[in-house]
């Protein structure tokens, strides 16, 4: 796993289902369940029971558990290999580990980047979050 720059400063635990806007500096980690938005300026580590319907952009992402949305990272993006990921990442780093499941898209970019191309067409939110996930037979 990627270092952590701090410690973890805040935590939504497993059993805890949370909807709406969060905000946070520092670190965060998801046990739990959340519904919303998350606009941040620190490191998100969603952990192997951490569930995610949301539209995220922090400094970085470390995910382990399941996201269904939009994931942008300032720095980087990590799917650890009991990741499921379903929408799409905008970051100009990522890391995949053996195991890791991602179904969507993903943009490799600087912001200063997407900000030269503004004819780049992306999904929207809810259309990622209501993309068929196909059962396992």
């Amino acid at each position: 796993m990627a270092e952590l720059d701090g410690k973890i400063n805040g935590l939504i635990g497993c059993g805890v289902s949370i909807q709406g806007k969060l905000s946070f500096d520092g670190v965060l980690r998801i046990d739990g369940v959340f519904e919303g938005e998350i606009d941040a300026t620190g490191t998100l580590v969603v952990g192997e029971e951490g569930v995610l319907k949301s539209t995220i952009k922090v400094d970085t992402a470390i995910i382990s558990g399941e996201v269904r949305g939009i994931v942008e990272a300032i720095r980087k993006v990590e799917l650890h290999a009991r990741a499921k990921m379903y929408g799409e990442i905008r970051t100009p780093v990522i890391v995949v580990y053996t195991g890791a499941l991602f179904v969507g898209e993903c943009l490799m970019a600087n912001q200063s980047d997407l900000a030269s191309q503004p004819n780049i067409v992306t999904r929207s939110n809810e259309e990622l979050t209501q993309l068929p996930v196909k059962q396992k037979r």
